[in-house]
């Protein structure tokens, strides 16, 4: 094996043995952008109104009730996944929310205009299917009795 070959193995190796820090890594990057970018609804009525506006533009039905539930998985969603708690399951209504906005939203403009929509439910579906990994309060909490 020539010295790239082996160079190449060694990162291999080292990144495998350190897999569950890429998953806190997507965790808290991803939860931690959904909570920054849902605050506002979430402690300021104006703010969920100006976003139910948005909903009534977009031709959403019961866009109150839509923004509502859509801030929750979100904020709520985000902490889950900063956290590691219930990743699975919040994984996946991460996913279905921007699965709406792409379907509501981004598919009216150009491509790249829905990439982080794209890019959250893909986020979401990766921590569905693997879980939080061992940094996670999941990890702790199925290590209980």
């Amino acid at each position: 094996m020539n010295a790239i070959a082996r160079w190449h193995q060694a990162v291999e190796d080292a990144c495998a043995r350190r897999a569950d820090l890429g998953l806190l890594i997507l965790r808290v990057a991803i939860g931690a952008h959904l909570m920054v970018m849902t605050q506002d609804n979430v402690f300021s009525w104006a703010r969920m109104l100006e976003f139910r506006d948005f909903m009534v533009h977009h031709g959403f039905a019961f866009p109150l009730l839509c923004a509502v539930l859509s801030v929750i998985g979100q904020f709520f969603g985000g902490l889950a996944l900063v956290l590691g708690l219930c990743t699975r399951f919040a994984g996946l209504m991460i996913a279905i929310n921007f699965v709406v906005a792409v379907w509501m939203v981004d598919s009216k403009a150009p491509y790249p205009g829905a990439f982080p929509a794209l890019a959250l439910v893909a986020a979401g579906l990766c921590l569905m299917f693997t879980g939080g990994g061992r940094y996670s309060l999941d990890r702790v909490w199925r290590k209980r009795p």
